[in-house]
């Protein structure tokens, strides 16, 4: 468990090794680095797959480190936005959500897959309703288009 530590030690620093002054709200490097332009998000995205890498290394299976891709993905694009994008580092810390995903797996392995089972599921499901509804959307858009043009 001495690479779990190193882990959770990776994640403060990522997501919340400082203080924002005046505030109880905590921030850690990977806020810091998404504030460069272009690369920040990129560099942020790249750590967090490291710990991601180091679960695979560890064997959790593939539905929790699913779960794990899922919030480091999720930290990546809604951290791309601008500013609010900033904001969503502050508040998400994707990187401490996958370590805490670890502890639970270690403390109760079979209890975390079926949850992370459920949620992958959920989340495809979401993304299948979302994709379908933009496509039927295009689909009504077009038509009304060529009723208009027509």
């Amino acid at each position: 468990m001495d690479q779990l530590k190193k882990l959770e030690q990776l994640a403060r620093l990522l997501d919340n090794s400082f203080r924002i002054p005046g505030t109880s709200f905590g921030m850690g490097l990977d806020s810091l680095i998404g504030l460069i332009p272009g690369i920040g998000d990129s560099a942020g995205g790249i750590l967090s797959t490291y710990i991601i890498w180091q679960a695979a290394r560890m064997g959790v299976p593939r539905v929790v480190l699913m779960r794990m891709g899922v919030n480091a993905i999720f930290d990546a694009i809604l951290g791309a936005i601008p500013f609010f994008g900033d904001i969503f580092d502050i508040a998400f810390k994707a990187n401490q959500k996958n370590v805490q995903l670890l502890n639970k797996y270690y403390q109760s392995p079979q209890a975390t897959v079926e949850r992370n089972t459920v949620s992958i599921a959920l989340i495809a499901l979401s993304i299948i309703v979302v994709v379908g509804l933009v496509a039927w959307l295009t689909i009504k858009l077009l038509a009304w288009l060529i009723h208009a043009i027509g």
